[in-house]
């Protein structure tokens, strides 16, 4: 297979990990298949290279219950680097384990060892936490209610190397409204253009734009179409055919954003109706689903909520635009058929299908992107 190529401009990561270094927390966002995984592990070698030790840890899988987060986060401390403060985490992990009721004792543990670790000097620490906002899993246990306070607290009392990253901006927003956030924003149509350059494929630079909604995920999918096809919207129908490269992507993001939703069946409506027609207000979409204005509009705050849907002046749109073509296409109980995925293909390939308006900024951060942070 060809490796993948690089979809950040040059530079793109080094900047981040310099801003990592050099401050408080950083919250990194975007949504689901935005690059941020992969450029947390860019940063990681950056910093590494730099001499720093490097924590990484996804917290989507190590914040299940206390104790498993607490052995989790200890397990990724190398033993090399941490070998003083080897006494502590045995502790720490003492205590993880020994019954509910010092659970809460734990996890405060581990945060004020997390603070701790220093930032600066001969082996400075760096805190690199995959999907941060996962940490109100915590939430459900004793003595843990309010998790996400202490958390950033902790964090916040390091004079840098921490950097977070997050698919729900909206949830970091209401629990961390103080932290400053930046954007693992869309490809624009100049980068598309520099990948296909890179990768020496011929294709219309707009189109695979538009196609991926400049998402890398999808690019990545779309560029290996490329090297067999030439082709842009043949790509597009192919790999959005059931069981294709981009509807599998599309259907784990779909249920994992219903499971983070709420009024699961109903929340299934009113994507199936924004899909059909983007930016329909309130009052529409009322007449659309026969339910009552408040009940509508509790659905939309919910999916709005876990950055399914974004409003704009009252309007409401996807976030995903390829999720948006999906939902029209796969979300009708039947496989599409190859006419409905070429014409979606076609409509997906214009530049007409791009997104009417720029999503609002996280409220309470800078709007930076990462090529204006220097």
């Amino acid at each position: 297979m060809t490796p993948a190529p690089d979809l950040w401009p040059a530079g793109f990561d080094e900047r981040l990990a310099d801003r990592a270094r050099r401050g408080g927390p950083l919250l990194l966002f975007g949504p689901p298949g935005a690059g941020k995984t992969t450029l947390l592990l860019r940063v990681t070698e950056r910093l590494r290279a730099a001499g720093w030790t490097c924590v990484y840890l996804d917290l989507m899988a190590a914040a299940s219950s206390p104790d498993r987060f607490v052995t989790a986060a200890l397990d990724v401390m190398p033993a090399e680097s941490f070998g003083a403060r080897l006494p502590e985490a045995v502790r720490i992990r003492r205590l993880a384990s020994s019954g509910r009721a010092h659970e809460a004792s734990a996890v405060e543990a581990l945060f004020t060892l997390w603070a701790s670790l220093p930032a600066s000097g001969p082996r400075p620490v760096a805190l690199l936490l995959d999907e941060a906002t996962e940490i109100r899993s915590l939430a459900y246990f004793k003595g843990l209610r309010e998790v996400h306070r202490p958390f950033l607290d902790a964090l916040a009392r390091r004079s840098g190397g921490t950097l977070l990253a997050t698919s729900y901006p909206a949830q970091a927003r209401r629990l961390w409204p103080e932290l400053e956030a930046i954007e693992a924003s869309p490809l624009g149509v100049a980068d598309v253009a520099a990948v296909l350059e890179r990768s020496g494929l011929r294709a219309d630079a707009a189109s695979l734009l538009a196609a991926s909604g400049g998402r890398p995920r999808y690019v990545h999918v779309l560029l290996d179409g490329l090297r067999e096809r030439r082709d842009v919207a043949e790509t597009w129908a192919d790999e959005m055919a059931a069981g294709g490269r981009l509807d599998l992507p599309c259907r784990h993001t779909y249920e994992t954003l219903l499971l983070r939703s709420r009024g699961y069946g109903m929340s299934k409506a009113v994507l199936a109706a924004v899909a059909a027609e983007e930016g329909l207000n309130l009052t529409a979409l009322v007449g659309r689903l026969g339910r009552t204005p408040g009940a509508v509009r509790d659905y939309l705050v919910w999916l709005v909520g876990v950055d399914a849907l974004r409003m704009v002046k009252k309007r409401y749109f996807y976030v995903d635009p390829v999720l948006r073509a999906w939902v029209r296409l796969h979300g009708r109980g039947r496989p599409p058929l190859a006419a409905e995925l070429r014409a979606a293909a076609q409509v997906m390939a214009s530049s007409e299908s791009a997104a009417p308006a720029e999503p609002p900024p996280v409220a309470g951060t800078r709007r930076d992107t990462l090529m204006e942070i220097d």
